[in-house]
């Protein structure tokens, strides 16, 4: 079991991935980079008081190349995605508490890229999020959430 947000977590979504998608026929061709945006909440004590962080997703026909944590913007870094939200929000989707699906689509994760791509491979997407939310057990040595300060239901409700 790795901690949240370590070199070793984000190894282990990336098998996860990878074992899930293993299964599927029809992967798409090509390749897609995903940039995540992780802003500081105030309550996730894993992004710093107005800081950020982000991480890269490289997915290569289907699998899921690599994923780390990067600092800040590269220009030279083509992106096909964008996601960017509060910490909470994403801490709690990979705890299983919440539904990424459901916070895209009620804009507390903002999304830019070819969403009309994304329709059409909405089996893989689902996976691909599973395994972010629920493919790994996740240690989190600074506090699982929610958080105190949620008013009782996830921050973003």
């Amino acid at each position: 079991m790795a901690d949240i947000y370590c070199e070793a977590w984000y190894g282990e979504v990336r098998d996860a991935i990878n074992a899930r998608v293993a299964t599927m026929r029809d992967l798409p061709e090509g390749s897609w980079m995903v940039k995540i945006e992780i802003v500081s909440d105030g309550l996730s004590p894993y992004v710093a008081e107005g800081k950020e962080r982000h991480f890269l997703v490289s997915i290569e026909n289907g699998q899921c190349a690599w994923y780390r944590e990067v600092e800040g913007d590269d220009p030279a870094v083509q992106l096909n995605y964008r996601f960017r939200g509060p910490a909470t929000v994403f801490d709690e989707i990979a705890a299983g508490l919440t539904d990424p699906i459901d916070v895209a689509l009620r804009g507390l994760v903002k999304v830019r890229g070819d969403m009309r791509f994304l329709m059409r491979q909405a089996e893989h997407v689902k996976i691909l999020l599973e395994a972010y939310a629920s493919g790994v057990e996740t240690s989190w040595p600074l506090g699982r959430p929610p958080y105190v300060g949620d008013p009782g239901e996830t921050a973003h409700a």
